[in-house]
């Protein structure tokens, strides 16, 4: 397992200068990527809010190279608040493991049998979960005959909460960070002027192959091979303990050693590493918190979403989707009508997603025929007007159906999903029994119910 581990992790790749320069400053150092200074060779800046396809999160609470705050915190940095990114369409889906560590996350065994195949199993399905942030949770439990069943749900969480309850420091932490970064740039402008024009005069293709073979990575498996003429004995002997290998029993003394041997050896090595990040952290804060304090940068505090606004209502996302409140036709019609009769605060298991997908196929007809990402687009700025003025969404509700035809054909969709029997295996609440008669009055008593005419509408 050790050895077809090494084959696919320490494969060897050449890149040159800009290649190397390139990752290292843009993805590295500064969080350039987030921030939207990366640019591609067009000049042309990357911003991650362009991303239309559902984004899913894989982090780990065991993973201490990039823990859970890294994975997470780019999202808050770059869209600001949960209202940005439902008014965008955007769906994020985070999967938390608990103990998991940072490669255990993509070479594990478990994990490509637990989690990799749900992601992959529901990568079609969570497209068509209403725009937000959503916490993936996987529960195993017997199926029938006894196998191993895992169980998907999502529950629906604000950015805010999450980022709240994963930086217990309020991100002073990453301060810092600020001072690496200059550091960093005047490392490179210091090696630009002063020793590259040395490197690349002094440099050929002989001593660059040379300085390749000799490379640590390199040198450690030529030189423990028959490359090295003092181990030539080396694979004859592991040849005949090969063919001489005689299994001892799980009771054997032997044995018992071994295995006894085996849990020191990973104890000792799992304290060594908590006391090297110990030490390691601590000697990096001690040095660059130091250098940051006398580091006057006047853009501490300019990062994208460091600007704390109290009131939802004054985010300008909330801002436009308020002004469209009497804005749009059947299409947002449909979605507010959806964001009105969808159950709150509860979790959405996969099987009633897939359901969503069934429906979706079955009530073609009464459908508007759009983008899913632009009707994810609309869903969300839909939603965001029915979470901030839920009285005024369903009283100018009739303004976005002016046409009778429009009413007559959302009507008919509502009377056939409330009749329809993998509806009604869920017993609609109270409230959405409610909503559901208020807006057929509302609707009904406008214009005259008629048979909705099949034709679909145009994005």
């Amino acid at each position: 397992r050790f050895l077809e581990f090494e084959r696919w992790w320490g494969g060897y790749y050449l890149m040159n200068r800009e290649e190397i320069e390139w990752i290292t400053r843009n993805l590295f150092i500064g969080n350039k990527l987030w921030s939207g200074e990366t640019k591609s060779a067009e000049g042309k800046s990357f911003d991650l809010r362009e991303i239309k396809a559902p984004i899913v999160l894989f982090a780990s609470m065991g993973d201490n190279i990039t823990p859970p705050q890294q994975a997470f915190n780019w999202v808050a940095d770059v869209y600001g608040s949960t209202e940005e990114i439902k008014s965008r369409g955007q769906v994020i889906v985070g999967l938390l493991h608990q103990d998991i560590g940072h490669l255990g996350i993509f070479v594990s065994g478990k994990v490509a049998k637990k989690e990799h195949a749900q992601i992959v199993s529901v990568l079609r399905t969570i497209e068509l979960l209403p725009p937000g942030v959503y916490g993936m949770a996987l529960t195993e439990r017997k199926g029938a005959g006894g196998a191993p069943e895992v169980e998907v749900e999502f529950r629906e969480h604000k950015l805010e909460e999450i980022i709240a309850r994963l930086n217990r420091l309020g991100r002073v932490d990453e301060k810092p960070f600020e001072a690496v970064a200059a550091v960093s740039e005047l490392n490179q402008r210091a090696y630009e002027l002063f020793a590259r024009p040395w490197v690349q005069a002094m440099s050929n293709e002989a001593s660059a192959q040379w300085l390749r073979d000799m490379h640590p990575l390199r040198m450690q498996n030529w030189a423990i091979s028959n490359l090295n003429p003092w181990l030539a004995w080396l694979a004859p002997a592991a040849e005949a303990a090969r063919d001489n290998r005689q299994k001892l029993d799980d009771d054997d003394p032997l044995r018992k050693r071994e295995k006894f041997g085996a849990e020191v050896t990973s104890a000792s090595l799992d304290l060594y590493r908590a006391l090297r990040d110990a030490a390691t952290e601590a000697g990096f804060f001690n040095l660059y918190a130091s250098l940051f304090a006398l580091y006057n940068s006047e853009q501490a505090d300019e990062r994208p979403g460091a600007t704390v606004v109290t009131d939802s209502r004054e985010r300008p996302e909330v801002q436009a989707a308020l002004a469209a409140l009497r804005e749009g036709g059947y299409t947002e019609a449909l979605a507010r009508a959806a964001v009105l009769l969808t159950r709150t605060d509860e979790p959405l298991p996969l099987s009633r997603l897939e359901m969503r997908q069934e429906l979706q196929a079955d009530y073609a007809d009464y459908l508007p025929e759009i983008a899913l990402h632009d009707w994810r687009r609309v869903r969300g700025t839909q939603e965001i007007i029915v979470r901030h003025e839920p009285e005024q969404a369903v009283a100018t509700l009739p303004d976005l159906l002016g046409e009778p035809n429009a009413r007559a054909r959302l009507l008919g969709l509502l009377d056939k999903l409330m009749g329809d029997r993998r509806i009604l295996g869920r017993a609609p609440t109270a409230a959405q029994m409610a909503m559901a008669a208020r807006i057929r009055a509302l609707l009904g008593g406008k214009a005259p119910r008629r048979r909705p005419t099949l034709v679909r509408a145009r994005a």
